[in-house]
């Protein structure tokens, strides 16, 4: 069994999360969560109105969603990091997560699926599906491609968080074992991995080391599902 957990914020681009969940309506989903932040202090008066309206029309467009919301502005690591915590038990063993910005490819959920559980690696942890666009070299570092002789997968350093899949279990593994510092201020997971790409022990370590690391995220680009990202403004 698969949950969709779909995260969101306050956001200019009401219907862009309509978009999100509209590029993932097609699949057969156990539960569904839409997650929203709490609105950032400094906005003006009628920003904070605006987002009241719009997690209201969310509650009434979408009765079939569990939509849990955040008083405070946690941003997306604390949100998911919180929401795992507090629905461990209730979420099923594989979660699709995407963001509210975020328009994915159309795909064959089941074959994936099972694409992961018959893949040859103890380290696998995520399959994320990136951007349609060329990748950025302080992203994604390809280790390997066709990983393990399946040409749908690539092996990479670094990851998106916008869209993915991964099970609760290795969810609770990544985030368990983020280091005190990074993920631009905590803010976010995927920057972790960025954060250590970044400095200059990276370039100086082995390229075993480097896959020591890895293997704490171990993540895989599929190669043929990607997404669009809207850009929301916030």
């Amino acid at each position: 069994m698969t949950d969709l957990i779909v995260v969101g914020a306050i956001t200019k681009n009401e219907d862009y999360i309509d978009k999100a969940i509209n590029s993932v309506k097609d699949h057969n989903f156990h539960k569904k969560y839409i997650l929203l932040d709490g609105a950032p202090a400094g906005k003006l008066k009628t920003h904070y109105e605006k987002y009241i309206r719009y997690k209201k029309r969310l509650k009434k467009h979408y009765p079939d969603f569990e939509i849990i919301e955040y008083d405070e502005c946690i941003y997306y690591r604390r949100i998911i990091d919180k929401f795992l915590k507090e629905n461990y038990e209730a979420v099923a063993k594989n979660l699709l997560i995407i963001q509210d910005d975020v328009e994915l490819d159309n795909f064959d959920l089941d074959k994936v699926l099972q694409l992961k559980a018959d893949f040859n690696d103890p380290f696998l942890k995520i399959i994320y599906f990136r951007e349609n666009r060329r990748r950025a070299p302080h992203w994604f570092n390809v280790i390997e491609e066709c990983a393990n002789g399946v040409e749908e997968l690539i092996k990479t350093h670094g990851w998106s968080e916008r869209v993915y899949l991964t099970t609760k279990e290795d969810l609770k593994y990544i985030l368990e074992n983020l280091p005190v510092k990074g993920g631009c201020n905590g803010k976010f997971i995927e920057y972790y991995y960025q954060n250590m790409m970044q400095r200059k022990s990276w370039k100086t370590i082995t390229d075993e080391e480097q896959l020591e690391y890895w293997q704490k995220w171990g993540c895989y680009e599929h190669k043929d599902i990607h997404h669009k990202h809207l850009v929301a403004k916030r």
